[in-house]
């Protein structure tokens, strides 16, 4: 496979040297509009976006498993308590899917519960579709484990059958991952603090960036420091790396923020 890069202006794939890509638009990866991976013969899918679906399979089940932890923190009415719960009935989330793909009102199915970023409704009604289409044993619905391996170990045969929407699929698990994060607040966003006042100073506007130090719980680590407080965080310009904080010195550059 080779990369070449999707100009939105043209709408054409293009070379590493900016000539028009000469290889039919059919045989560039279909999971992203915008990927620029060329393709062996009889895939659809490149490797790299079979890669990422696969880490969020294997990212949601990490995820979810920290949801009870987070629930006894955020109490019983977050959104966290209700992740770390029952999920609603896979089959009948599957028939919801069919009435939408048929053109009739989700509202005709018989779900009426609103679980549609719940991890084990997401794979359980993949995997449940996918074992049904290619008549395969199903999982275990209710054990999210069994539903990702069993999406896992079919992941390349679903991202390259044309009868199948792997695009749908990819980005169901996708926002089922993201969701996950933001309820465990641990997105790969960065955390954006104050404008630079370096920066602000120059006319330009540009948000501090909130910056962690190395920790884990690995006793043969070569590192040295674990820091498990935020006394060796810093808040870093995006623009510029020399120009940085300590937490410290950032908290007193927001007392002084607050009081001008």
């Amino acid at each position: 496979m080779t990369d070449c890069r999707y100009d939105r202006e043209t709408g054409a794939y293009l070379s590493p040297d900016g000539e028009t890509c000469d290889v039919p638009r059919r045989e560039h990866c279909s999971a992203r509009k915008t990927c620029s991976q060329h393709l062996a013969w009889g895939e659809l899918t490149c490797a790299r976006c079979l890669g990422r679906t696969r880490t969020d399979i294997r990212q949601i089940v990490e995820r979810a498993a920290l949801m009870l932890p987070e629930a006894l923190v955020a109490g019983v009415d977050s959104e966290a308590a209700n992740l770390a719960g029952p999920a609603a009935d896979v089959e009948a989330w599957s028939w919801r899917k069919v009435a939408a793909k048929q053109g009739r009102s989700w509202h005709l199915s018989e779900v009426e519960d609103d679980d549609e970023h719940h991890p084990v409704t997401v794979l359980g009604v993949w995997a449940r579709m996918i074992a049904e289409d290619y008549e395969l044993d199903c999982p275990n619905l209710s054990n999210l484990s069994a539903c990702a391996a069993f999406l896992e170990r079919n992941l390349h045969r679903i991202a390259n059958d044309e009868n199948q929407d792997f695009r749908l699929m990819r980005d169901e698990i996708r926002r089922c991952r993201s969701h996950l994060e933001s309820v465990l607040h641990d997105s790969l966003t960065p955390e954006r603090g104050a404008p630079c006042p370096t920066c602000k100073d120059r006319g330009q506007f540009v948000r501090l960036q909130r910056e962690f130090p190395h920790w884990c719980d690995d006793p043969d680590c070569a590192q040295q420091f674990h820091f498990t407080t935020d006394e060796a965080d810093i808040w870093a310009c995006p623009a510029n790396r020399e120009h940085w904080w300590t937490a410290a010195g950032y908290a007193e550059y927001l007392d002084e923020r607050m009081g001008a």
